[in-house]
């Protein structure tokens, strides 16, 4: 695996990797990402995740550490629904308290395209 790259979970074959450290800020966007390498014996995906700064206007910033589990879930969930196909990638945005799938969001640039 890559060395910026640190297992955090294995799940019904798929070892998941996280970049580290987590969440990064992005200097061309009021967001911060953080990405996940999945990989198996079938092959490997990419799964990418961001919340918007503006989430903290109202006070309190997000608990990081609350939305990397919450991306380790919906990584396992798409891995329980065999929605993982090799070399793709799947992009969420956190909304309304949860992270949802999104399609080609402009904040994300495929690597395997």
């Amino acid at each position: 695996m890559l060395p910026t790259h640190r297992r955090v979970a294995t799940h019904r074959g798929h070892a998941i990797y996280q970049r580290q450290p987590g969440f990064e800020y992005t200097p061309v966007m009021l967001g911060k990402i953080a990405s996940f390498v999945v990989t198996w014996a079938g092959g490997d995906a990419v799964c990418a995740f961001m919340y918007s700064l503006l989430d903290a206007l109202g006070g309190a910033s997000p608990d990081e550490a609350a939305l990397l589990a919450a991306a380790v879930r919906a990584i396992k969930a798409r891995i329980d629904a065999d929605a993982l196909a090799p070399r793709t990638d799947a992009t969420y945005e956190y909304r309304d308290g949860a992270f949802v799938e999104v399609r080609d969001p402009r904040w994300w640039i495929s690597v395997y395209r």
